[in-house]
């Protein structure tokens, strides 16, 4: 009897032990393209079409980190989602929603964050804001940034 009991402790404790191994390795994987989409936005739509759920929760959550900003870093980040190569419909109408908001709303934090973008990006941002899709453009004029290249 003791002997039944004792297999049957080790059995539980090897699938907790599986379970949780199982849990590790998800969350690694959830990180490791997190980390993915992040550090090479240029090819995110290959991502966005192999795990559609996790690259809306990043993107949600580097709009929400944006919106929450009292740094230039977050919205500087967030603009650089624009780098992006041929997004699907639905990714272009979310960054051009969450960046007219960004520019109605935080307008001095957008253009000192814009004006750390590089000028192509930059240029692609102000091109956004020209032909706005959820904001008037009144509401979008104090926040563009343009020098001399733009």
């Amino acid at each position: 009897m003791f002997f039944l009991n004792k297999n049957i402790i080790l059995i539980f404790m090897l699938s907790f032990f599986v379970n949780t191994l199982n849990a590790n390795n998800n969350e690694c994987h959830q990180n490791c393209l997190k980390l993915n989409i992040k550090s090479n936005l240029k090819n995110s739509a290959d991502i966005y079409n192999a795990n559609p759920e996790l690259f809306w929760e990043l993107l949600n959550e580097m709009k929400e980190k944006a919106y929450s900003a009292s740094s230039l870093d977050e919205i500087n980040q967030f603009m650089k989602l624009l780098q992006i190569n041929n997004p699907p419909a639905e990714v272009e109408e979310f960054l051009s929603e969450s960046l007219e908001t960004l520019c109605a709303e935080k307008s001095i934090l957008f253009k000192e964050a814009m004006r750390l973008l590089d000028l192509n990006l930059r240029v692609k941002l102000n091109k956004k804001l020209d032909q706005p899709l959820f904001r008037e453009e009144k509401e979008l004029g104090t926040c563009r940034y343009r020098d001399s290249n733009d």
